[in-house]
């Protein structure tokens, strides 16, 4: 049975690039929180336990709330960036610029290979982001969006304008 070409069956959803170097930087806190809480248990320092385990618990609610799940979906006329309980939704309509970037700032991509979201002026109006495979993704994201390649980077293409009348 063929599937329908509607935007429903042509969304896809994409994890988040991971860097190397930011495996461990992700590992040890966690493993830190647990080591502590288990120590402090088989000692049975209600102390170091109630420290312990509040630092488990702000581990556990940072990564649980801003870091993961870390997704992207295309499809459904728009670009949702799922970051732990953070969702922004970006109209495909409104999409601007697509670019590649290796800006460090803080944004919801675990790698510094990104793509710089552009959907309007002004800083909040962009997202980097860091999709895996990136190059599907690019090509997901411009046939959806009607974005067109120039240079390094995918646009939105302007309509071309009617002839004035003298």
């Amino acid at each position: 049975m063929p599937v329908s070409d509607t935007p429903t069956n042509r969304s896809r959803t994409y994890r988040s690039q991971v860097d190397t170097w930011l495996i461990p930087v992700l590992f040890v806190p966690p493993v830190v929180s647990l080591g502590l809480t288990a120590r402090a248990l088989v000692v049975g320092n209600s102390v170091d336990l109630t420290w312990s385990l509040l630092a488990l618990g702000v581990v556990v609610l940072i990564y649980g709330g801003l870091v993961f799940p870390l997704r992207y979906l295309v499809g459904e006329g728009g670009l949702e960036v799922r970051s732990g309980f953070h969702r922004q939704r970006i109209p495909l309509a409104e999409i601007q610029r697509v670019k590649p970037t290796r800006n460090p700032l803080s944004s919801p991509a675990l790698s510094l290979d990104r793509l710089e979201i552009r959907w309007g002026p002004g800083l909040f109006q962009a997202v980097l982001i860091s999709p895996t495979p990136r190059d599907e993704f690019l090509t997901h994201l411009a046939t959806e969006a009607g974005l067109v390649r120039e240079g390094g980077q995918w646009i939105r293409p302007t309509p071309p304008q009617p002839p004035h009348s003298s």
